[in-house]
């Protein structure tokens, strides 16, 4: 339950300011997926997307190794004072919270099994999508994130359905321009919703590959690392996994991209813009013998583990993990 507790006052460069940790800036337009792609990590719905005009906050996520089963939170006012805590965050917390005008940053601390091995802790960065017309200070909070001391890594969402919109292009020249990409932080990009692409139509992952990576040096941005995903079903299956419940779309959802899968379970690794390494890991993990005579209308753990390596969020994992 969360409770009113304030606290002492903080500036907002304090708050967000962890030196010792590797800062991972998440940004994209609105609908790109940058919602589904956080909680893909988390392994379950947490964060809410909103495609109406709401309050802009930034988030920022610390993995905490002793929360098993639990995600604590505080929101604060942009003066950096306490305006509320709970010690079991739930979506409806933050829906609120981020439904508050007096909100503007929000800590969660949670355990992050997926990044549990990285050598330096992470730290992640939800940032408002910057296109929402009616309210300012989405940019001046994104803006707030690029700019924090400390080493940064950003993850840049591109909608697949959705290329070169101007919003998109916008904010992809202001993040070129911006002191973030200075002293050796590296910018990645995530091709996503890739499963709304129609084969039979002629999009094909690598077309759309080609066509990411050529608007992407066309911006500026020289050999870009790309990774294809697929967030949204990539989340549905390791909600299965984590034994959480789907609704009736999210199953039809996941058992129709597990057709795709069966197909070839290599496509989406072999044709994304990372390294060779990189590669070679996701291709092992996809090399495992799966179950002979699969019934469609059941889900099997280890099919399903595979299908999360071939989603893409896989891929993004084991980069966050070596990366710092």
């Amino acid at each position: 339950m969360a409770e009113n507790k304030p606290g002492k006052k903080k500036s907002a460069r304090k708050l967000f300011t962890r030196p010792e940790h590797c800062n991972v800036i998440i940004a994209a337009t609105m609908s790109a997926g940058k919602t589904s792609l956080i909680n893909a990590l988390l392994g379950n719905e947490i964060l809410f997307s909103a495609n109406e005009a709401a309050t802009a906050t930034l988030t920022r996520i610390t993995h905490n190794r002793s929360l098993r089963q639990r995600i604590e939170g505080v929101s604060y006012n942009q003066q950096g004072e306490c305006h509320e805590r709970s010690n079991n965050v739930q979506s409806a917390t933050l829906r609120q919270w981020n439904g508050h005008q007096a909100v503007k940053y929000i800590e969660l601390d949670c355990r992050i099994d997926s990044l549990r091995k990285t050598v330096k802790p992470l730290v992640i960065y939800d940032t408002p999508g910057p296109n929402n017309s009616q309210d300012a200070s989405h940019k001046h909070l994104l803006d707030a994130a690029l700019t924090l001391p400390g080493k940064k890594l950003l993850v840049y969402v591109l909608n697949a359905t959705q290329l070169a919109t101007l919003d998109d292009k916008q904010l992809l020249l202001d993040i070129k321009n911006s002191p973030a990409l200075a002293s050796g932080n590296q910018i990645i990009f995530i091709l996503n919703k890739m499963d709304q692409l129609d084969d039979e139509r002629g999009e094909t992952i690598e077309l759309f590959l080609e066509k990411a990576r050529e608007y992407l040096e066309q911006t500026g941005y020289r050999q870009p690392v790309i990774i294809p995903a697929m967030m949204q079903t990539s989340l549905i299956a390791k909600k299965v996994l984590n034994r959480k419940s789907i609704t009736r779309n999210q199953k039809h959802r996941l058992q129709a991209e597990l057709e795709r899968f069966r197909e070839n379970k290599f496509s989406l690794n072999e044709a994304s813009h990372i390294s060779v390494a990189i590669k070679r890991k996701v291709r092992a993990e996809l090399k495992r013998t799966l179950p002979e005579n699969k019934q469609s209308d059941m889900f099997d753990k280890t099919e399903l583990i595979q299908f999360i390596a071939y989603s893409g969020i896989r891929t993004l994992e084991i980069f966050l993990s070596q990366h710092n």
